[in-house]
């Protein structure tokens, strides 16, 4: 916005502004003492020609004058009593009252003269009214040349009277000095006005001025910013407002004329500033320096604040100060930083920080004076919880993992989160006195407790891979990278435990790594086989149905165990995927077989976890446009284990559409017999581990009688797995209360092509 201030000659032309009017008539206008000494003089002078003239007209003329100076006075003093005026309407109404008075005393003046003139020839009257009432007549030039109204009047009842006067005194000399007189109030006339333009434009000047200092120091005083100048002598010319607020002085404090030093001093003694600030400070002020660019200096107050001050150096030697409190700025700065550096779940370090501490602690090209251990973490079973819990329950139970971890290591140590389930310690001691097995052990078993969150009870397990410094590399990628590799190993050996870098382990992981690769490629491109092992009727010996076994051919490493490689399809996150390959091509195979026979399907607990297996399982039934009686599912006990509820709900739904629901390998986990009773289960298979002990342990023996009567009773299918012999199917029949069996005394897993072979076949003589 630009700003326009009147010019000063467009300020004489005009009237006074209204504040600066009302302050012309209450301080110019209201001029007692001067007032009084004139009204003194002029009654005095009117007394002294009345009793040198002894004449009434004149002693009249001094009565008159005595009580317009009473009158006058009158006014005057309260006009002086009751100031300031209070708006521009009564100060016009006061000026009005002295143009009145002052016009009527200079009139009464001239007047007293021209009767002085008239009644008496005596010349020191004549002298003495002529003098006075012409020195009256110049004092306008001091009295009331700034009015703007009344100067005419006045300049008539001077003019007009006291030049009859001169007439009635006849003779061409008196008549001279009224030609003289006419020029003499045109001057003052002229003066006046003169006077008037060269006082209003005066006026006007230092109200601009004023205007100006008025709106610079607002500016000053609302600057967001501190700022003080500073002379060529090392004095504060000024300081603004914020300068004060910033460094916490009192506002009343006069800094103007102090030495900068003595200022900065006084700053240190209030706590304003510490004393380590003082040197670099006074240094930018005053320090002579090549560059003529800002110096900046940053200041810590002891206080916690962020002051940034900016030194400016001006042409004359001077300088400028620009300060601001940055605190916000510096506080933000460290929330980025620190959400650049930390993990804003758990809040301790993050991937980024700890690479960073791990390339200091392994600088290049310098030996290590310490041991050093990189220990990989992985929590297992996180992905168990995330899903059946929720990522809330998740993150609640990362962050009470933090908790135990950085009670567990050692101040000089440092614990990160590496992401997702992982977390990621390095680990300082004494060269060749690694407390790497011992830590482990303790951060193994601190996590293995049991977790209570929100009412739930939370437990999961950790898996520990370590690489020492220097033995198994010296820079930070290497020992990342053989850290993970132990950690792959701990994995693989079962979880839950620690394992040290080996280098035999490299190639078991690179062989893990190639596994994952081919299987990621296999359910892309639905190279995932599926086999089918017969389910025989005990009673008939023939086959009532197949169970779909999911196998694979690695291309490099040739045929890999079903127990090897779905746990690493879990892992990746492709059960989901792979398992409705599975049910589709079972399916569809199933579709061709005669009525009678059915299908089973394994079923993961991770299939259930993102509610879409019902929808999977129907579209996989409508597409072979299979019956559901002829489909059945085959569920684990840790599927139950993981129930809240959506379980059962799926299991229920899907069993009232026709399709049966079978508990596979009973008797193992924790075989908990209110299954049984909670679950909508139609058929119970008996694992494989009884099967070997019929004819073998008497227990073994009793257990599965007893498990098959109770089962039957409670209007459930028995099937027995891991029939392999003719001495264990005898036993079965004897039992009475088993109705089907499998194994591979009647036949191992066959691909689809061979199904119908084994249709065709009676197994009734394999008791024999």
């Amino acid at each position: 916005m630009r700003l326009t201030l009147p010019t000063r000659d467009q300020s004489a032309r005009e009237e006074l502004p209204g504040q600066l009017y009302i302050g012309f008539v209450d301080s110019l206008l209201v001029e007692v003492r001067s007032l009084f000494f004139a009204c003194t003089a002029s009654v005095t002078a009117a007394l002294v020609a009345a009793i040198a003239s002894r004449s009434v007209s004149l002693w009249a003329c001094a009565g008159l004058m005595l009580g317009l100076s009473f009158v006058r006075m009158h006014f005057q003093l309260v006009h002086a009593n009751n100031r300031p005026s209070p708006n521009i309407e009564a100060a016009r109404k006061r000026e009005w009252i002295f143009v009145a008075g002052a016009t009527a005393h200079i009139a009464l003046l001239s007047a007293w003269t021209l009767v002085a003139f008239a009644v008496t020839d005596e010349g020191f009257v004549r002298f003495l009214a002529t003098t006075v009432t012409v020195t009256y007549a110049l004092s306008m030039f001091t009295r009331s040349f700034a009015l703007d109204r009344g100067m005419n009047a006045q300049l008539a009842a001077a003019f007009v009277p006291l030049s009859a006067a001169f007439l009635i005194g006849g003779g061409w000399y008196p008549s001279m000095i009224v030609i003289s007189l006419l020029p003499v109030f045109l001057f003052i006339k002229s003066s006046s006005n003169r006077l008037k333009g060269i006082f209003r434009a005066e006026i006007a000047e230092r109200n601009r001025s004023a205007m100006l200092a008025g709106r610079l120091d607002t500016a000053l005083n609302n600057m967001s910013h501190g700022l003080c100048m500073i002379d060529r002598h090392g004095r504060l010319i000024l300081a603004n407002d914020k300068f004060h607020r910033i460094f916490r002085m009192p506002p009343e404090a006069e800094l103007a004329g102090m030495h900068a030093r003595a200022v900065f001093r006084r700053l240190v003694r209030n706590r304003s500033i510490d004393e380590a600030s003082f040197v670099p400070l006074s240094y930018a002020v005053f320090g002579k320096t090549s560059d003529s660019s800002d110096i900046v200096v940053p200041i810590e107050t002891p206080d916690g604040r962020a002051i940034e001050i900016t030194i400016h150096k001006t042409r004359d030697d001077g300088a400028v100060m620009v300060i601001q409190d940055v605190t916000e700025r510096r506080n933000a700065q460290r929330e980025i930083n620190r959400m650049a550096l930390f993990d804003p779940v758990t809040e301790l370090p993050n991937r980024r920080c700890f690479e960073e501490e791990l390339a200091l602690a392994l600088p290049p090209g310098q030996a290590l004076t310490d041991g050093l251990t990189v220990m990989f973490l992985d929590l297992d079973d996180f992905k168990q919880v995330n899903d059946s819990l929720g990522h809330r329950t998740g993150d609640k139970l990362l962050v009470e993992i933090a908790r135990r971890l950085s009670a567990i290591i050692d101040p000089h140590d440092l614990v990160a989160r590496w992401g997702g389930d992982e977390f990621v310690i390095l680990h300082r001691h004494a060269p060749g006195q690694s407390e790497t097995p011992a830590v482990a052990k303790r951060i193994i078993g601190e996590i293995n407790r049991a977790v209570v969150i929100d009412g739930s009870e939370v437990i999961v397990g950790a898996s520990i891979g370590s690489a020492s410094a220097p033995d198994d590399g010296i820079s930070p990628d290497a020992l990342l990278s053989k850290a993970d590799i132990a950690l792959y190993a701990a994995k693989a050996d079962g979880r839950r435990v620690w394992r040290a870098f080996e280098p035999a382990m490299d190639a078991k992981i690179q062989i893990r790594r190639l596994i994952e690769l081919e299987l990621r490629a296999a359910v892309a491109s639905d190279g995932i086989d599926v086999h089918f092992q017969p389910i025989v009727a005990v009673g008939t010996g023939r086959i009532v149905g197949f169970e779909a076994l999911a196998r694979w051919q690695s291309a490099v490493l040739g045929s890999i165990s079903p127990t090897e490689f779905i746990p690493i399809v879990e892992e990746i996150g492709l059960m989901e995927e792979m398992g409705a390959a599975v049910l589709r091509r079972a399916c569809a195979a199933c579709a061709a077989w005669p009525d009678g026979v059915s299908v089973s399907v394994n079923l993961s607990p991770t299939q259930f976890r993102n509610g879409n297996l019902e929808k999977t399982i129907l579209g996989a039934l409508a597409a072979a446009n299979l019956a559901p009686e002829r489909l059945d599912l085959e569920i684990t006990e840790s599927t139950l284990l993981e129930d809240r509820g959506d379980t059962r709900r799926a299991l229920q739904a899907l069993r009232a559409r026709g399709l049966r629901i079978s508990l596979d390998d009973f008797g193992t986990g924790y075989s908990s017999l209110s299954y049984l009773l909670s679950f909508p289960l139609d058929r119970i298979k008996i694992d494989r581990t009884f099967t070997m002990g019929l004819g073998v342990q008497e227990r073994a023996s009793v257990l599965v009688e007893s498990v098959a009567a109770m089962s039957r009773r409670l209007g459930m299918c028995v099937l027995i797995e891991g029939v392999e012999t003719a001495k264990q199917l005898r036993m079965i029949e004897t039992l009475g209360t088993i109705a089907e069996a499998q194994g591979f005394l009647f036949s191992p897993p066959v691909p689809e092509s061979s199904v119908c072979g084994l249709l065709r076949r009676d197994f009734r003589d394999r008791a024999a």
